[in-house]
């Protein structure tokens, strides 16, 4: 069952506010999960990460605390910070009525096109730094090839509850093809897109947004941003991601059988997110096509 905030997050980020000597109260981001808002102080400015429930159900989070949430994305901020990645520097967790708000600093963005191509050597910078030593929640403390593998019969069973669908290949089948031949893990943030990107003059200054997090092979990773591409409002150029990513040092194969195991995982989930959270007919169409063919290719 979900477990809505009792007060709206606006009463949440005033209360805090008012707490911490700030003023000028302005949402300025919202999420499937969380809301973000900038607020101003004699101190200077700050923001407010809130989450919508205090529980989330989704697609990307089953039976997630928005607390565990909130503290892997501060300890992942201070992570990025510390080698060098883009990021808001996290400043404390507090509790406002119940809730976990995150508090950082503020990074403008200036509203102009993501530069993929920086994006993408930013994103070989993280995956060739080390995996931060904490489980991450998405993680479920299984094995990257196991967690995989679960999760994406979980989403392709749900999926053909509604869609005519061809069957998945037996499990153990596909937990041999993603064990072989891939890179070994790293941590991927698994959502890099225009809207979890702060950006100035197309350069990316923090990356956020890190609740789908594994450390799993850059190549899921990548197969991710090559699905997320086909969404206009994703921002994203694959093939200037892809030159960035390998002049920045990045090194994946795409000839592996793990690959289009990969590659269905984000159309299998992004046709989920189409067809209930975010309904688009257009978008599930073409994420159904797509996840037909691909299983075509196990």
């Amino acid at each position: 069952m979900k477990h809505r905030v009792e007060r709206t997050t606006a009463d949440i980020a005033l209360a805090v506010a008012a707490r911490r000597g700030a003023d000028s109260v302005t949402l300025a981001g919202a999420g499937t999960e969380f809301l973000f808002y900038e607020t101003t102080s004699s101190e200077g400015r700050e923001g407010y990460r809130i989450p919508r429930s205090l529980e989330f159900n989704t697609v990307n989070n089953n039976a997630v605390p928005a607390e565990l949430l909130q503290l892997q994305e501060m300890a992942l901020a201070s992570w990025a910070t510390d080698n060098g990645i883009p990021s808001a520097a996290p400043k404390e967790l507090v509790e406002q009525n119940g809730i976990p708000v995150l508090i950082l600093e503020i990074v403008d963005d200036d509203g102009s096109e993501l530069d993929s191509a920086a994006l993408g050597s930013v994103v070989a910078s993280i995956h060739r730094s080390p995996l931060p030593g904490f489980q991450l929640v998405a993680q479920e403390g299984r094995p990257w090839a196991v967690r995989l593998r679960h999760r994406l019969e979980a989403r392709y069973t749900d999926l053909r509850r509604h869609h005519s669908l061809p069957i998945l290949p037996p499990s153990a089948s596909l937990q041999a093809e993603l064990e072989a031949g891939a890179h070994e893990p790293c941590l991927i943030h698994l959502d890099l897109r225009r809207q979890n990107v702060r950006v100035d003059k197309g350069q990316p200054l923090s990356i956020f947004d890190w609740s789908n997090a594994l450390a799993a092979p850059p190549e899921l990773e990548i197969a991710r941003v090559e699905e997320y591409s086909a969404v206009k409002e994703n921002g994203l150029d694959y093939a200037a991601f892809l030159n960035g990513y390998f002049k920045g040092g990045g090194s994946i194969d795409v000839g592996t059988a793990s690959w289009p195991i990969f590659t269905l995982d984000a159309a299998v989930m992004l046709a989920g997110v189409f067809d209930s959270i975010s309904p688009n007919p257009e978008l599930r169409e073409h994420y159904l096509s797509r996840v037909r063919a691909l299983v075509g290719e196990l």
